[in-house]
């Protein structure tokens, strides 16, 4: 059956939590799609018929081909769990089973399935987010959203309460009280889009948080990555912002995450020996040039050589520099070396990419621009697995 393990969100589904200048807002978009998904629709029948069940459902529905449902209550068991969407219709969602033909039974109902973390703790406009596989290195991810337009964000071995970090990434001497998350560029209950990409250990968020650029989206991301050193207990990671770019006009240039080679914002729990604390990492696009993802100065794309989308995977490096040991690859986020145009404006779908036989890439736009055409773009795969 059809991988599940990762979840791909935005903030165009039918119900989908809003992300604002107001406090609160981050925490209720995060919640939502890492803990709790939404959505929940209860089906009048669902119907199995040459191995795909379609479920008739309320119209106004949160789902799309591609979305990960959670069904619960049917009989046979075989139609419950996570389930990859094929098709949808104004009232109903699609996806393969291998079961025999016939109705199903019971009280059925699918949500839009979140990505397998837990709200560990919290207080007002607070909470500690963590992964709840047992696979997990078990870092708390804190997010302080008592701000309108920006959130703090840091990641500890350890947190008794709310408000103490044990063993905190980054460190208070390296960025005090954690790094940004800018939400919206003012202070308004106007809606910002986002767009949220989360497996079990690890999250990609995007978030546009400019009011004069709605499709440029700035990147986050959090969670443990595949390293280098085998049984590695401190493989996690964290970049977003050193400052409050919530004003910045040129969305996804604030932090390493985008860049050729860069340092800003990036911080790993520990060294790969396991002692001391928080330190500071390294990004290097392999394949990327001296420029942005997607910058304008690069060669027109596709490819003439190969016609194809090429992407650049991005070594996480120990140290502020490019000559350190390399521990590991980034999951999930792709520079992209060409100059992509008009084409592929943000959240365009881009079906089995070359080097990615089975998966979907999301294109987002970045830097800020009234166009398609002038803007960068980045590549987050959908589809996963990530490892």
């Amino acid at each position: 059956m059809a991988y599940t393990g990762v979840k791909y969100l935005h903030s165009e589904l039918s119900g989908a939590p809003v992300l604002n200048g107001t406090p609160g807002s981050m925490l209720a978009v995060l919640e939502a799609c890492l803990c709790n998904g939404w959505g929940l629709q209860t089906a009048t029948s669902v119907v199995v018929s040459n191995g795909i069940a379609t479920a008739t459902l309320p119209a106004g529905h949160a789902f799309e081909p591609g979305r990960i449902a959670l069904v619960a209550g049917a009989v046979p068991t075989g139609l419950n769990g996570e389930q990859r969407i094929k098709s949808t219709t104004g009232n109903s969602a699609s996806w393969e089973v291998a079961l025999p033909d016939g109705s199903a039974t019971g009280t059925i109902t699918l949500k839009l399935a979140p990505a397998g973390w837990v709200k560990a703790l919290s207080s007002a406009n607070v909470a500690a987010f963590r992964s709840a596989s047992a696979a997990a290195s078990g870092v708390f991810v804190r997010i302080d959203d008592s701000n309108a337009q920006y959130a703090r964000i840091r990641l500890a071995e350890s947190m008794p309460d709310i408000n103490t970090l044990i063993g905190p990434t980054p460190t208070d001497q390296q960025a005090s009280d954690g790094l940004y998350i800018s939400k919206s560029g003012a202070v308004s209950s106007a809606a910002r889009r986002w767009i949220l990409v989360a497996s079990e250990k690890f999250v990609v968020l995007a978030v546009a948080y400019n009011g004069s650029y709605l499709s440029d989206y700035e990147a986050y991301v959090f969670g443990d990555y595949p390293s280098l050193r085998v049984g590695d207990p401190y493989n996690s990671i964290i970049i977003a912002n050193l400052t409050n770019s919530s004003g910045s006009s040129s969305p996804g240039t604030n932090n390493a995450l985008l860049s050729p080679q860069s340092a800003n914002g990036v911080y790993l729990v520990r060294s790969y020996v396991g002692v001391g604390g928080s330190m500071q990492g390294y990004c290097n696009k392999i394949g990327g040039g001296s420029g942005w993802s997607g910058v304008s100065s690069f060669p027109v794309g596709p490819n003439p050589i190969n016609n194809g989308i090429d992407l650049c995977p991005t070594s996480i490096i120990e140290g502020v520099s490019g000559t350190g040991n390399r521990r590991g690859m980034l999951p999930a986020v792709y520079g992209i070396p060409h100059n992509l145009g008009a084409a592929f404006d943000s959240k365009d779908i881009i079906p089995d990419v070359l080097g990615l036989p089975g998966h979907s890439i999301l294109a987002v736009r970045f830097y800020g621009a009234s166009s398609a055409s002038g803007s960068y773009r980045f590549a987050i795969d959908i589809t996963g697995p990530w490892e």
